[in-house]
């Protein structure tokens, strides 16, 4: 059924009903009803599947690639990629894609922050900031994406370069104490 939500909403756009996903799936509305609530229901787990995919494709970066700054830029890619090469499924699922709760992290954000508390232990660093800077760098770069796939005026390779160098600079700065930091 998912299948089949996916192809309607490539074809008629994010606005898709449950009765869409019913013509689609060769099934009646009464069948699509009985396995989801509604279509916020059907929208979660298609967006859920969507979190896994392109969680699997972060993880897989980050085991493959050495240089963190590489890993960095290649997420950030990822996160487009996915916008650019399926636009009205980014449309209808990017709401869906956060975590509704505030106490509750989500898969992307879980994982992020779980290759975050890494990367700073494996350098050293407290661990204790990933968290944060999970939900800072999903909203921000989120955000951005989702502006850049409805306006799209600059380049893919342009808004992945400046989300890079905007979340790279706050890297950059996490050996030296706030108190130390330079004012910009």
């Amino acid at each position: 059924m998912l299948d089949a939500a996916e192809s309607a909403i490539r074809a008629s756009g994010p606005d898709v009903g449950l009765a869409d996903v019913a013509a689609q799936a060769g099934l009646t509305r009464s069948a699509v009803y009985a396995a989801f609530t509604d279509r916020n229901a059907l929208l979660d787990a298609l967006a859920h599947r969507h979190a896994r995919l392109i969680v699997e494709q972060v993880v897989t970066i980050a085991g493959g690639v050495d240089d963190p700054a590489e890993q960095t830029r290649a997420a950030i890619g990822t996160l487009a990629t996915w916008f650019e090469d399926e636009p009205e499924l980014a449309r209808a699922l990017s709401a869906h894609l956060l975590p509704v709760a505030p106490a509750a992290d989500g898969m992307v954000i879980g994982t992020l922050t779980g290759i975050l508390v890494g990367g700073f232990t494996s350098r050293g660093l407290d661990p204790g900031p990933a968290q944060t800077w999970a939900h800072a760098l999903v909203g921000a770069i989120s955000s951005t994406i989702t502006w850049w796939s409805a306006t799209r005026t600059i380049s893919r390779d342009e808004v992945v370069d400046h989300l890079f160098l905007l979340i790279w600079s706050g890297f950059s700065g996490m050996d030296t104490p706030a108190g130390d930091a330079p004012l910009p």
